[in-house]
Formats: C-alpha cells, structure tokens, sequence
C-alpha cells in the first residue's frame, strides 16, 4: 500500500514507519526536513500549501493524519494558537480534499482524549459521549480538524477513522511518576494506526458505517476511557503501566 504520513518529524509517525514494516511504500510530510525511509520517499512543505498537498497526495493509497504539529510553531502565543487552529481545520480540509480528488478511499485522523478531560474521573467514558473540549487551542484545535475529518466520510464514498489518542508517553520514560488515566505509549498508538489502515467501509451506503471514531489509551484497571471498540478492531495495547498502578496501590 503506497502510504502518505503527515506530520513525519514527530515521535508518533516514527513509531508509525518502524510498525508498518516492509511492504509498503511510505511517503513523509512535514514542514521540516525528514530523513526518508529505505522504502519510500520526504516531501518537505506544509498542509497549507494547497500546491504541495496536492503534489504529496498523488499516489496514494491512504493518508494517515498524526495529528502531530510542526517542529518549527511560533513562540508567541497568539500566533501559535492562530497556526494550530490553521492546521487542523484548514490544512486537514485541504489534505482530505486533494486526497478525494486523488482517489484515496482510506484516511485516519489523530485526534485526542483531552477533550473529555474536564469530566470526573469517576465516569467511564466511550465513545458515545459527548466531547466538553476546552477553548485552549492545542485541544480545540485537533477536535475541530476532527469534524472537518468526519465531514468527509459524510460526503464522499471514502473510509475515514478517527483515533482519540491519549497523552502520548513511552512507558519507561513515566517509571516512578504518579500514573495517568491518559497515558498511552507511542509505540501502542502507531498499533492503532496500523490497525486502522485494514479498515474499508467506502462501499457503505450510510456515512455512519463509513466514519468510525475509536478510543485509543493504555488498558489500565478502572479506566476513564474504554477502549472496548478499539479491542473490537484488534487493538492490544502491550504498555500498560503496571509498575505505575502497582505503585499507587491499585494493583497487588
């Protein structure tokens, strides 16, 4: 499968490459430079450059959307706010566009658990729930790209999969620190984009069986998030931070 990942220079795609294995013929996009993989190709530019996604999309199969910002984002506020917003709802309108246009029939966005996070802990939380994000941008941001996403599962015959994503983590980098009903390890979350690129439903008449939105975090002993639908496509997260809950009592 000839294979388009955005946001390539983050730790999340580079756990997506080294799970997808051979087989497939990668090409990586991002505002900054990428070293390209034995088994394809880097084009350096931006989702907002409408000539640039257009010349990334053609060739494709799929286009997996990490969700992950450039390197290179503006140190003030305002204007780093002002490009997050740009990037997930623009630039994902442009990226789906030109894939559609292109004949891609599969497309997975990264999106985030964070917003529900400002519901209790005390909930369990599936993905018939109501999302309460934050207008802080980092969060709203990804949640609006992710409606742009499903718009398109609405109006066009393609399969679009959405992956809230927990806080991204490496299980060893968090030993000894006070666990968090989020965390999720990168390398679980590149298992869920993998997982995600078997799914086909662009022949479903209803754009209901074409979108799909799954959660995605550690499986963890009374969770806030439950993943049931993610086990339901083959999701087995192998980082689950046991020494973590161990620690804090919850397990024996």
């Amino acid at each position: 499968m000839n294979i388009l990942i955005t946001g390539a220079a983050s730790t999340l795609a580079k756990e997506i490459i080294a799970s997808l294995g051979e087989g497939h013929s990668l090409r990586l996009m991002d505002e900054a430079a990428v070293e390209p993989p034995e088994n394809g190709e880097a084009c350096q530019g931006s989702l907002l450059d409408q000539d640039h996604v257009w010349r990334a999309v053609r060739g494709m199969d799929a286009i997996l959307y990490t969700g992950e910002p450039p390197p290179n984002l503006p140190e003030e506020a305002h204007a780093r706010d002002q490009q997050l917003l740009d990037l997930a709802t623009r630039g994902t309108h442009q990226l789906f566009k030109a894939g559609v246009e292109a004949g891609i029939k599969k497309f997975v966005y990264g999106g985030t658990l964070d917003i529900f996070r400002s519901y209790t802990d005390e909930v369990y939380i599936s993905e018939l729930w109501k999302p309460l994000p934050d207008p802080d941008m980092p969060e709203m941001s990804r949640y609006l790209g992710e409606q742009t996403a499903r718009e398109f599962a609405r109006d066009f015959l393609v399969t679009v999969t959405g992956l809230r994503l927990g806080k991204l983590v490496y299980e060893e980098d968090v030993v000894g620190q006070t666990p968090d009903l989020l965390w999720l390890d990168y390398r679980d979350a590149a298992q869920a984009f993998n997982l995600a690129l078997a799914r086909d439903a662009s022949d479903q008449a209803w754009w209901t069986a074409r979108w799909n939105m799954v959660h995605i975090c550690a499986d963890i002993p009374n969770p806030k998030y439950l993943i049931k639908q993610a086990h339901g496509m083959g999701y087995q997260p192998a980082h689950n931070f046991g020494a973590n809950w161990k620690q804090d009592g919850v397990l024996n």
